[in-house]
């Protein structure tokens, strides 16, 4: 507390200030200056260290008389170098800049002396603070270079945690750490009162100055929570207290900047939260802060995260947004309710989650209440933008908000000013996406803020507004496409994806305007094609023609868009047939009807994919010769590159394969250093198929060795591309079965993996059986004896799947894996399947030499050599090396015994061809039985 003065002395210091005879003392010697200095120094002294306006200086000094603030800076100057003379090492006077001036006269002592220590409001521990270890050391780090720093962030964000765990490592240094809880205060007028009673001062009308006095003897942390709602008073006495004291710091917590001279500002940040297309394991889930801290909150209520519930956890902290008050919220309902049940209350409860049994403030006891307190401090033009903005599904820049937000009554000046008002106050994140600062609110605020726009009655022009935002987004999206390179435009259209899908829900499927809703999915076919979302793009484009139809729309241009997009998706995700060739027919007639070869060409390109597909090659050479007269049309190289390598896997349909590699090594060195921009002209990207092709034929025309090396380099590219259709189509075509053909399972195997993420990236479910199948064969080729059942099931969902993936060529790793695993009887099924099917199939050669293997597990072994022969002859005549040394080495097996010299003259002919490749399976298999031949 301030020593007792006489009433009309003013100690500071070693000075004594005689205030009724104007006379200023340093011990016994009398310290002289002029009138104008005495003056001030007088009106100084009244204020008793309070603040005094330049103002009241004027006054004081020359009552009556306009001078200018030269005056007054002069004049003070003169007292300071006259005070300084008596004690050179302390500063009295000192001021706030456009403020004014106050006399320090608190008593000076040893700072950090603990004898003087006041009986403080301890700092309530921060038990089991989990991930907030790097923001700690910042912010500690921070406070150890500025008194003042600021938590700024989110409610519920873990302001007050993280402030609580930075000041428990302060007592450290010899400093005192108070807490002053502003959260339970009304207004300005108990701010000071409240910081008195934390630090052990009884109130009373000059708190500030008992405060100073105090906190002038001591090395003091304090922590300033909850400061949003009490701001002005806040900065004040943050003000006073760094001008006032020197072993001071402040640490605060607020939702919003205080503005404090000397502020620094650290802004906290979610919990870091897996991104959307995380698949990993547990170890990899617990990496990340947002699912550590769940786990952790989780286990104590006797909850352990199961490897089948990874995927649910990761989507439960995006949804939740890594917010830690949401997340522990969440925990204590997953031991009771399993993590389906509280993935599924999320969607219907969100922000009536609540805390039980903890004490605590109020508003951290529920998310509502937390965000209805950051509600109320926000202004009327606050209010509205937040409600407008929760239209967002993600990030959104200020035009943005301005293009759904501003009208006659809410102009754009004032949704800027509001928007500056929401990112100080902590409403609003702001994030760096492509290079440029974006907005974005939690998720739990936008929910909050959308049942408000919807009470309000507000939605309907809101939506409105930001689905015609969507339709300018898109339409400059693909224009600019073809401009860009496809990373780049990528990272252009950010959250596109999102804004699209809210958009379309809003006019398409609630139908408040189904003609801006069909425009919207005709501009969303690029965007779905580049995210390989062709599932998607599906449901979207039927609904949408069902609507052209409905409301009597005559637009053609719109009616080509939407069904040359439908037939275009269709080729990898119909699973009936009777309707897909029907539609690619109609959008060819479409094509020529609106006379744009390159619509045509593209249409015919995924019509010739889909039959090579699904074995319906009837018509392709046809479908061909029409795809090169619209490709020439075109005049552009992508489009002959396109109708090129599709005769090419035509060739290789039929076994000729000379030709096939004839023309993929041609293609493959004009491609060399093509780019596409902006993602595959086609349905994939062409270079990374013509790579498939060329490894699988490498195989097939005997170099084994080159095909890995191709398969290699065909995945490395696919998965650069960061387009999820081709790298599906690249692996589950070509990339493993050319890896399996030359028996490199173990470098197979993580291909698989990446195949099923993609696959459940693009929500292409339907082609799951073919990662499942490469997985199953290649446990059985290496010795796994995996259960029967498992090989049967997967041949089941392939057979029985769409026919897009039907290809022979896994039916004949099928047989193969099942032999490998002592099951002939089921090998013999599919082989017959094959056969019924088709009396000359594709791969008759690997099937007849199968076919020959399941003969010789039944005993019957001249039936085996009947079979091998005629597998021998089939190889000779596709001129395919590799058939042809498995089909010699499996006949040159049943003469080992009894006829090795026979054996010897069946099977050198064929390893002979080879020239690389001998270190891979087939031919060291060949070379260690001519060796056992000699």
């Amino acid at each position: 507390m301030m020593l007792a003065e006489p009433a009309e002395e003013v100690i500071f210091g070693p000075f004594r200030l005689d205030m009724r005879h104007r006379k200023l003392f340093c011990g016994a010697d009398e310290v002289r200056m002029g009138s104008r200095a005495m003056d001030i120094l007088l009106a100084l002294a009244r204020q008793k260290g309070e603040l005094v306006s330049k103002q009241q200086l004027f006054d004081a000094a020359w009552p009556g008389v306009f001078v200018q603030e030269a005056n007054l800076k002069v004049t003070v100057a003169y007292l300071r170098r006259t005070l300084r003379e008596f004690a050179p090492d302390a500063g009295y006077i000192n001021n706030i800049v456009g403020r004014g001036y106050w006399l320090d006269t608190a008593p000076r002592g040893e700072a950090g002396d603990r004898r003087d220590a006041c009986p403080v409001a301890p700092v309530p521990r921060a038990d089991g603070i989990i991930g907030r270890d790097t923001e700690i050391a910042h912010i500690a780090g921070a406070l150890a270079k500025n008194r003042l720093v600021t938590i700024v962030g989110a409610g519920g964000i873990g302001k007050t945690t993280v402030a609580q765990s930075v000041a428990s490592a302060f007592g450290d240094d010899g400093s005192v750490a108070a807490f002053v809880d502003f959260s339970r205060i009304a207004n300005d007028d108990y701010v000071a009162s409240s910081t008195a009673s934390a630090l052990g001062i009884s109130p009373g009308r000059d708190s500030i100055q008992s405060i100073v006095s105090i906190l002038a003897r001591q090395k003091m942390l304090l922590v300033f929570d909850t400061c949003e709602h009490v701001l002005s008073a806040v900065a004040h006495l943050c003000d006073v207290l760094m001008a006032k004291t020197r072993n001071v710091r402040i640490l605060a917590t607020s939702r919003q900047l205080l503005r404090a001279r000397g502020e620094k500002v650290v802004w906290l940040a979610p919990l870091a939260i897996p991104p959307p297309e995380h698949v990993g394991g547990i170890d990899e889930l617990l990496r990340f802060s947002a699912p550590r801290l769940l786990a952790a909150r989780a286990a104590a209520d006797g909850y352990r995260i199961d490897e089948k519930d990874v995927r649910a956890i990761a989507r439960i902290c995006r949804r939740l947004d890594g917010c830690p008050l949401a997340i522990e919220l969440v925990a204590t309902r997953l031991a009771a309710k399993g993590v389906t049940a509280v993935e599924r209350e999320l969607d219907e409860h969100f922000l009536s989650l609540r805390r039980e049994g903890v004490e605590g403030p109020s508003r951290h006891q529920s998310l509502l209440l937390t965000l209805q307190w950051s509600y109320a401090l926000l202004s009327e033009d606050e209010r509205r933008l937040l409600r407008a903005i929760s239209i967002f599904a993600g990030a959104f820049d200020a035009e943005a908000a301005v293009r759904v937000a501003a009208d006659r009554d809410f102009p754009a000046v004032a949704v800027m000013d509001a928007i500056g008002g929401l990112r100080g106050k902590s409403m609003l994140c702001l994030d760096r996406l492509s290079g440029e600062f974006q907005y974005r609110l939690l998720d739990s605020t936008r929910a909050f803020a959308a049942t408000l726009r919807d009470s309000h009655g507000e939605t309907a022009e809101v939506a409105m507004r930001h689905a015609r935002l969507q339709v300018e987004r898109l339409g400059r999206a693909a224009s600019e496409q073809g401009t860009m390179p496809a990373d780049a435009w990528r990272a252009s259209c950010g959250g596109l994806i999102d804004e699209l899908r809210k958009a379309l829900d809003w006019t398409l499927f609630r139908s408040a305007d189904p003609l801006l809703g069909i425009k919207l999915v005709a501009g969303g076919l690029p965007l779905w094609h580049d995210r390989s979302l062709g599932e998607e793009a599906r449901k979207n484009c039927e609904r949408a023609l069902a609507e052209f139809d409905r409301i009597g729309c005559n637009d053609a241009s719109l009616n080509l868009a939407l069904v040359v997009g439908l037939a275009r998706v269709t080729t990898y995700v119909s699973a009936d047939g009777d309707r897909a060739v029907p539609l690619f027919h109609k959008a060819l007639r479409l094509t020529r009807e609106m006379k744009d070869p390159g619509a045509e060409c593209r249409v015919l390109g995924a019509l010739v994919t889909y039959e090579l597909m699904s074995g319906r090659s009837g018509a392709v050479f046809e479908t061909l010769e029409a795809m090169r007269e619209a490709a020439r049309a075109t005049a552009d190289p992508a489009a002959l590159w396109e109708e090129e390598q599709l005769r090419a896997q035509w060739d290789i349909r039929v076994c000729d394969f000379g030709s096939a590699l004839a023309r993929v090594e041609a293609l493959f060195e004009e491609m060399r250093d093509d780019a596409e921009s902006g993602g595959p002209r086609f349905q994939i990207h062409q270079r990374m198929n013509v790579e498939v092709q060329l490894a699988a034929l490498n195989w097939l025309k005997g170099r084994p060795r080159e095909a890995v090396r191709v398969a290699r380099l065909a995945a490395r590219d696919a998965e650069d591309a960061g387009h999820d259709l081709t790298l599906i189509h690249c692996l589950a075509q070509g990339i493993i079965w050319t890896l399996f053909q030359c028996r490199e399972y173990e470098a197979a195997r993580p291909y698989i993996e990446i195949l099923r993420s993609a696959i459940f990236r693009g929500g292409l479910a339907a082609w799951i059986p073919v990662a499942n199948c490469y997985d199953a064969v290649i446990s059985a080729m290496t010795g796994e004896s995996p259960d029967p059942e498992r090989l049967r099931a997967a041949y089941a969902d392939v057979h029985d799947g769409m026919v897009q993936l039907r290809h022979h060529a896994r039916y004949a790793m099928f047989a193969e894996a099942m032999l490998a695993n002592g099951q002939p009887a089921d090998a013999a099924r599919v082989i017959r399947d094959v056969f019924d099917a088709s009396a000359d199939p594709w791969g008759k050669p690997e099937f007849l030499r199968l076919r020959a293997a399941t003969e010789r597990a039944c005993g019957r072994h001249g039936e085996a050599e009947a079979t091998l022969r005629e597998a021998l002859h089939a190889a000779r005549a596709t001129d395919s090396p590799s058939w042809e040394l498995r089909a010699a080495h499996d006949l040159a097996m049943l003469f080992e015994d009894r006829d090795p010299g026979k054996a010897r003259r069946i099977l050198a002919p064929a390893f002979a061809r080879f020239g690389d490749g001998f270190e891979t399976g087939d031919l060291a298999s060949a070379r260690a039985l001519l060796a056992r031949l000699c």
